[in-house]
C-alpha cells in the first residue's frame, strides 16, 4: 500500500496528545477540594469559638479575680484567644484558596474537553475530504486527475496537521496557564503541584486509553454519513486540481446562476432548503466541487457563493474551512465585530470547524448538517461557537 493510500497516514500525531490531555482532564476531580475546603471551613468555625470562648473566660477571670496571678492568666488567656482568631483567618483564607483551585480545575476541565471535542470534530471532517480525495485518485484513469488528487491528498493531510498542532497547543496553553494560576494560589498554604495536574488523577489513569486514538480510516462512501455536530466542513481542499466530470444533481440545468455583484448572504437564500449534495453537482454554482462529501460540505458552497458574487476566483475557493479562511485573509479580507457584521459577511464558527454567512439580525445562513442521514442542507443557522466574522476589502 502506497503511503497516499495508507488511511492511517490522515490522522495527525498530535491528536494522540489532544486525547490524552482530554482523558486525563477528565479525570480532574473538584469534589475532593471541595469537601477538603468544607472541613477547613469546620476547623476555621472552631478556632473562632475557641477564641470567643478563651475571650470570655479572660473577661471571667479579670471580673471574679484580684491580684498579679490574675492578670498574668489574663493576659496569657488574651494570647491564646488572638492565637485562636489567627487560626481562623488562615483556615477562612486556605478555605478560600482551595474553593478558587476547585473553580479553575472546573474551569480548566471544561476547556479542555471543548477544545479536545472541536479538534476531534474537525479531524473527522477533514479525513472525510481526505478519503473522497482518495476515491478520485482511485477512481480515474486521466494521469492528470490522478496528480492533482494526489497533490490534494498531501496538502489536506498537512492542513489536518496544522489544525489540530493548533488545538493541542490551545489545549496546553490552557493547562499551563490553569497550573501557573494554582500553584500561586497554593504557594502561601506551602503547597505545590510538582508534578502537573497528573498528580491530581486517580491511580488508575494510565490504565485507560483514548476511545478516539486508533487512526482508523474514514469511509466517505457507502453507509450514510454520521451528522457532524455544529455543521462539519473543517476539512480541506480546493478547486486548483484539475475538472472532475460533472455529477448529476437535482434535475436543474447545469447552468450558473447570474449573480455577479449580488450579496452571498443573498444568493445563499436562493438556495434554502436545497441538499449541498444535489446543489454541488448542479453546475449553478460552478465553485462548488462535486467531488466533496455530501456531510461536510459548509466551505464548498461559501465558496460558491463568494466565486458567483465575484468576490474570490475559483482557485480562492476551498472545501476546507481552514484554507478558505486562510485564502480569504491573504486577500485582505479583515476582521469584524459580530455587532459590526454585515449580509455577506463571512463567519467561521464551531471553534473553527464550520463556515456560514452573515444574513443579517443575527442571522447566519449555510450548509448545515440538518437532514437525518447527517447530510447538509442550505438553512439559516450554523453560527454557534463563533470564532471570527471577515468581511471583503472595500
Amino acid at each position: 500500500m502506497s503511503a497516499l493510500d495508507d488511511p492511517s497516514r490522515d490522522r495527525p500525531a498530535s491528536m494522540d496528545a489532544i486525547d490524552k490531555h482530554a482523558e486525563q482532564a477528565g479525570k480532574l476531580d473538584a469534589r475532593a477540594l471541595n469537601d477538603q475546603a468544607e472541613k477547613v471551613n469546620g476547623a476555621a468555625t472552631s478556632a473562632n469559638d475557641l477564641g470567643d470562648d478563651l475571650k470570655v473566660f479572660r473577661d471571667d477571670v479579670l471580673r471574679e479575680w484580684d491580684g498579679k496571678d490574675a492578670d498574668a492568666l489574663g493576659d496569657h488567656l488574651e494570647q491564646l484567644s488572638k492565637a485562636s482568631y489567627k487560626v481562623s483567618d488562615k483556615a477562612e483564607a486556605a478555605k478560600s484558596i482551595l474553593q478558587r483551585v476547585s473553580e479553575i480545575l472546573e474551569d480548566v476541565k471544561k476547556k479542555v474537553t471543548n477544545l479536545a471535542e472541536q479538534a476531534n470534530d474537525n479531524d473527522a471532517d477533514n479525513r472525510k475530504l481526505i478519503s473522497a480525495a482518495r476515491q478520485r485518485k482511485n477512481s480515474s484513469d486521466d494521469e492528470n486527475e490522478i496528480e492533482s488528487a494526489a497533490s490534494d491528498i498531501e496538502r489536506l493531510r498537512q492542513l489536518n496537521e496544522k489544525d489540530s498542532n493548533g488545538k493541542k497547543e490551545e489545549i496546553e496553553q490552557a493547562l499551563e496557564n490553569a497550573e501557573k494560576e494554582i500553584d500561586a494560589l497554593l504557594e502561601p498554604l506551602g503547597l505545590e503541584i510538582e508534578g502537573g495536574f497528573v498528580e491530581l488523577l486517580p491511580a488508575d489513569t494510565s490504565q485507560t486509553t483514548p476511545q478516539s486514538a486508533g487512526p482508523g480510516p474514514v469511509n466517505a462512501g457507502g453507509s450514510p454519513p454520521p451528522a457532524v455536530g455544529g455543521g462539519g466542513g473543517g476539512g480541506g481542499g480546493d478547486s486548483s486540481g484539475g475538472g472532475v466530470a460533472a455529477v448529476q444533481g437535482d434535475g436543474r440545468p447545469a447552468k450558473p446562476i447570474e449573480a455577479r455583484g449580488d450579496n452571498p448572504a443573498k444568493i445563499a437564500e436562493r438556495f434554502l432548503g436545497r441538499n449541498a449534495g444535489d446543489l454541488k453537482g448542479s453546475g449553478e454554482l460552478p465553485a462548488m466541487q462535486s467531488w466533496v462529501p455530501n456531510d461536510v460540505n459548509c466551505a464548498n458552497f461559501v465558496s460558491g457563493c463568494l466565486e458567483a458574487a465575484g468576490l474570490i476566483d475559483e482557485s480562492q475557493a476551498s472545501a476546507s474551512v481552514a484554507e478558505l479562511r486562510a485564502n480569504l485573509k491573504a486577500d485582505g479580507w479583515t476582521t469584524v465585530s459580530l455587532s459590526e457584521a454585515q449580509p455577506g459577511d463571512v463567519v467561521v464558527s464551531n471553534g473553527g470547524g464550520h463556515v456560514v454567512l452573515y444574513a443579517g439580525d443575527g442571522q447566519f445562513i449555510g450548509s448545515n448538517n440538518i437532514n437525518p442521514d447527517g447530510s447538509q442542507q442550505i438553512s439559516m443557522g450554523g453560527g454557534g461557537g463563533l470564532v471570527e466574522i471577515l468581511r471583503p476589502p472595500s
